[in-house]
C-alpha cells in the first residue's frame, strides 16, 4: 500500500492583499495547489497512490468557501483515492465543518479512524486555532484513550498536526507530548506522522518511526538576530506499508529559488 503525506497546504483563494509582515509574505505566494497539481500529476504517472494523508493547515485562516473550494479540488485530483486529514493551528474549525463537510459550524475537534485489512490509521486533532503550539482538553485525550483501546488488535498508524520532537525545530513542540506518548504506550503504533514545522524530519520516538514532512506552500529558515527568511518550497513523504509495516519511504523537497521575504520575528 502506498501512502502519501503531505501537509501545511496553507490554501486561500485570494490571499489578503498586504505589503508589510506575514500577510505580505502570503501575498507573494503562488496558490500552492499549482506546485501541488504538479507533483501529484508526476506521482500518478509512476506510481499507485491507494491513500493520501495531509496532517493540518489545510488553509490560511480559512473561510468557509475556502474549505469547500480546496475539498472539491483535491477530490478531482486524487480521483478514486482515499484522504485522511487533521486540522492545524492555522484551521479555523468552525469554517471547517461548514465548507468541508456542509455542517453547522462548530469548534469541535475533528479526529478520523479509517481501518484497513492490516492496521488502522487514527488521526488526532492536537490543535487549537489562535495557539500555535496546539492545546487539547480532557476529553480529547479520553477519545483518543478509548479509540486506541477498541483498535488494539491491529497496528497503528497516528497522524497529528503538531510535532513532538524539541530538537527538531526551533518551534516548540507540542505541550501534551509526554501526556501522548504515555497514553499511545502500550498500543502498537508503527508510525507518527506529522507536519507543522514546514522542514523535514526522521527519527524515532520511544522506539516508533517518527516522521514529519515539508510544507506544499512556504517555508521559514532562521538567519540570525531574529531575522527569518521566508521561501517558496514543498515537499513530500511516500510510505509503502506492508503487513501494516512501513518497508520503504522517500521523501522528495523541492526548493524553487524564491524568496518571498525576509521578516524580523522578535
Amino acid at each position: 500500500m502506498n501512502i502519501l503525506h503531505i501537509s501545511d497546504i496553507h490554501f486561500r483563494r485570494e490571499y489578503e492583499t498586504s505589503e508589510g509582515g506575514y500577510k505580505g509574505m502570503l501575498a507573494k505566494m503562488q496558490s500552492p495547489l499549482i506546485p501541488l497539481e504538479k507533483y501529484l500529476h508526476q506521482l500518478q504517472q509512476r506510481t499507485t497512490l491507494d491513500l493520501v494523508i495531509i496532517s493540518g493547515d489545510l488553509t490560511e485562516d480559512g473561510e468557509v468557501e475556502d474549505y469547500r473550494y480546496l475539498k472539491n479540488w483535491l477530490q478531482e485530483a486524487l480521483g478514486e483515492t482515499e484522504m485522511i486529514v487533521t486540522l492545524g493551528n492555522h484551521d479555523i474549525k468552525e469554517n471547517f465543518w461548514a465548507g468541508w463537510f456542509g455542517e453547522k459550524a462548530s469548534e469541535k475537534p475533528y479526529n478520523q479512524v479509517v481501518m484497513y485489512p492490516e492496521f488502522s490509521v487514527i488521526s488526532f486533532d492536537n490543535s487549537s486555532y489562535g495557539y500555535a503550539d496546539g492545546i487539547v482538553d480532557e476529553q480529547q485525550l479520553q477519545w483518543l484513550a478509548e479509540v486506541l483501546e477498541e483498535y488494539k488488535e491491529q497496528p497503528i498508524i497516528l497522524v497529528t498536526h503538531h510535532h513532538l520532537l524539541s530538537q527538531q525545530s526551533n518551534m516548540p513542540k507540542w505541550p501534551g507530548t509526554e501526556r501522548f506518548l504515555a497514553l499511545i504506550e502500550p498500543y502498537d503504533i508503527r508510525c507518527i506522522l506529522n507536519g507543522h514545522t514546514h522542514h523535514f524530519f526522521m527519527d524515532e520516538i520511544n522506539g516508533i518511526p517518527y516522521f514529519t514532512v515539508a510544507s506544499m506552500s512556504f517555508v521559514g529558515e532562521n538567519v540570525g538576530d531574529g531575522l527569518v527568511r521566508f521561501e517558496e518550497r514543498y515537499g513530500y513523504n511516500l510510505y509503502c506499508v506492508e503487513q501494516g509495516r512501513i518497508t520503504h519511504q522517500t521523501t522528495e523537497n523541492f526548493i524553487s529559488g524564491h524568496v518571498l521575504k525576509t521578516l524580523d520575528m522578535r
